[in-house]
């Protein structure tokens, strides 16, 4: 007597299971909506050429720095997305820097603050900070003496003497018009082409199912799109998404607001593969640590941030999300 009972339920049972499937399958237009949000923009085109020939040549030069030992790319490395591979990377003095390195990858489409707690209003701000007391410096003599002998080594040059006058004909060769030339290289730092960009294009083949799959996930079950948003996969925005309770990240700098309280800028996703460890600490050592970071939600407290709040993926999708990430990086 129970037998048609039993198997009506069976019957019901399987039809919601597919169609809670089905539900997590975008619709064609649904998917083409969201694969829209992702184009990129237009690169940045240099007005001044010579401008950015001079601030790339300083970039890679360590004579910018206190020891002349130590460049930006010594921790900008192109190779590792412009970014490095440790969680806190050596300063020009032999000490370790407070954070993780931020890659500059599309920098010049940033919205400013800049650095992990927005404590520079442009990118000229953060060089001089870099230059004189930040990661590349941190010695003990005034800023102004180790800044007086980086200019004295370029006057003494005569390439820099004639690299100067092409980029900024009549100017001095001084911090302010250093900074400004590697403000200029910086922002023409552009993510390269990456599978992912491919597949936005209409080629079905560049990325694998997997990572269209993840690509769902990334947008609807994950909300990873809720701070990751844009052909940047970021917000330029400031989270608190309950990683520590010892740096204040943004709170450092506002300190009486309570939502900016271990709140740091949400990174470009861009080429992130390529740069572990992750977070501003360098605490997580994997994409799917970060993944799984990020399911169960961080450390709650008022100032996390709201997107950050546990969600229930599956294995496959965490391992889907993973494999949509590696899509980003580019060549």
């Amino acid at each position: 007597m129970h037998r048609p009972l039993a198997f009506l339920v069976t019957v019901l049972l399987i039809a919601s299971g597919a169609a809670a499937l089905a539900s997590d399958v975008p619709r064609p237009d649904d998917l083409r909506a969201m694969k829209a949000e992702y184009r990129r923009s237009a690169p940045r085109i240099a007005d001044n050429p010579a401008l950015v020939a001079l601030g790339r040549t300083l970039f890679f030069d360590p004579v910018i720095s206190a020891s002349g030992k130590t460049a930006c790319a010594s921790c900008h490395r192109p190779e590792l997305a412009w970014a490095d591979d440790v969680a806190r990377s050596m300063g020009d003095s032999g000490r370790l820097t407070e954070r993780r390195v931020q890659t500059l990858l599309g920098i010049g489409h940033a919205r400013p603050p800049f650095d992990w707690d927005g404590r520079h209003a442009t990118l000229e701000a953060q060089a001089v900070s870099s230059i004189g007391t930040g990661s590349m410096s941190m010695f003990a003599t005034p800023h102004e003496m180790r800044v007086d002998d980086i200019v004295a080594r370029l006057r003494r040059s005569d390439s820099y003497a004639a690299a100067f006058a092409r980029a900024m004909p009549g100017q001095p060769i001084n911090l302010d018009n250093v900074v400004i030339a590697l403000a200029a290289f910086e922002r023409t730092i552009e993510p390269g082409d990456a599978p992912f960009d491919r597949w936005i294009a209409g080629d079905e083949t560049a990325i694998p199912d997997a990572a269209k799959r993840g690509f769902v996930v990334f947008n609807k079950q994950g909300n990873c799109v809720g701070c990751h948003r844009g052909w940047r996969f970021t917000d330029d925005q400031f989270h608190d998404i309950g990683i520590s309770n010892k740096d204040p990240g943004r709170g450092r700098e506002r300190k009486d607001d309570p939502f900016a309280q271990f709140a740091f800028k949400t990174p470009t996703l861009r080429s992130v593969a390529l740069r572990p460890p992750y977070m501003h600490d360098g605490s997580l050592k994997t994409l799917r640590d970060v993944v799984d970071h990020y399911v169960k939600g961080g450390i709650d407290r008022p100032s996390r941030s709201p997107m950050m709040r546990p969600v229930d993926l599956t294995e496959d999708e965490r391992k889907d999300l993973v494999a949509f990430l590696r899509t980003l990086t580019g060549e």
